[in-house]
């Protein structure tokens, strides 16, 4: 009984909402949000659409119908396509900049990386002068990334920390991330390029003490245990989870430690690198960033 009480209940309510002005319907929507009613306000918004579809302030209201759905209600696929309706209307509009940034984070979350490549494109097309275009432009880099698209992210981060003038924070991010292209296609020499600009441009970085420890990792698989060993030493100072790094330079320490059987000469180089500092000229042949 109560059931059908809260089933007719909403009825009349829409139905009453079909009567009233834009600023009323919206008003009364925004009411079913603030209760916690999502599906009525939901039904609200949909009425208030289908009978105001061409009012300009539409747009807005397929943004939080968008919100609704997909924050809510948990309907991911309902609020990319109504984010999707709110980019239509109005492609350069504000709401349809933040339905892109929205439909991008529903993408992430799903793992969907082509989505987030296609929603940043978007942004960076239509909103080139936005405060955020180069946040748009770095994580159009990291979402190639995710891709493993390698080459493609080193496009269009490459193009973009040879600019002037761009943040701080963002050009680190963005050496960080031509280094982990690198890295992940199994290239320390390039790798460690820029994870070195990296902390010399910006040793106090909150990413720095990942960076050195991720030169200390490409150094160690080039065979510069010593110098490996400094970086990795470096990076414990200020390291999140030291217990990390702690098992790193175990596992280094171990790898040089001289065995009772007779070593070649080759075996020396690799092992016994104790004179090579971070003012090795190998360190600085592999910190250019141009290739």
């Amino acid at each position: 009984m109560r059931r059908f009480f809260f089933i007719g209940f909403t009825i009349l309510l829409v139905a009453a909402c079909s009567k009233f002005t834009f600023d009323e319907a919206n008003r009364r929507a925004e009411e079913q949000v603030g209760l916690g009613n999502f599906q009525d306000a939901a039904r609200i918004y949909e009425r208030l659409l289908e009978k105001y579809p061409k009012d300009e302030r539409a747009v807005g209201v397929w943004l939080q119908l968008g919100d609704i759905y997909s924050e809510s209600l948990g309907d991911v696929e309902k609020g990319l396509n109504v984010y999707q309706r709110c980019i239509e209307m109005q492609p350069s509009s504000e709401a349809a900049r933040l339905a892109h940034e929205r439909r991008t984070a529903l993408f992430e979350k799903a793992g969907r990386w082509s989505g987030m490549v296609e929603e940043y494109t978007a942004l960076l097309k239509y909103f080139p002068s936005h405060e955020d275009v180069s946040k748009y432009r770095v994580r159009l880099g990291e979402a190639y990334i995710t891709g493993r698209e390698f080459q493609q992210a080193r496009t269009e981060l490459r193009g973009f920390v040879e600019k002037t003038g761009i943040p701080a924070d963002l050009r680190e991010r963005a050496l960080f991330d031509i280094g982990e292209t690198y890295f992940l296609e199994g290239k320390p020499g390039k790798a460690v390029r820029f994870y070195y600009a990296l902390v010399q441009e910006t040793p106090k970085s909150k990413i720095a003490p990942e960076a050195e420890l991720r030169i200390a990792t490409c150094l160690e698989e080039m065979g510069y245990l010593g110098m490996a060993h400094k970086f990795a030493e470096d990076a414990r100072k200020n390291y999140p989870n030291k217990d990390v790094v702690d098992a790193r330079l175990k596992g280094m320490e171990k790898r040089g430690r001289p065995s009772s059987q007779k070593k070649s000469p080759n075996d020396k180089k690799a092992t016994n690198d104790k004179t090579v500092t971070k003012d090795n000229p190998v360190i600085d042949k592999e910190a250019r960033i141009t290739e």
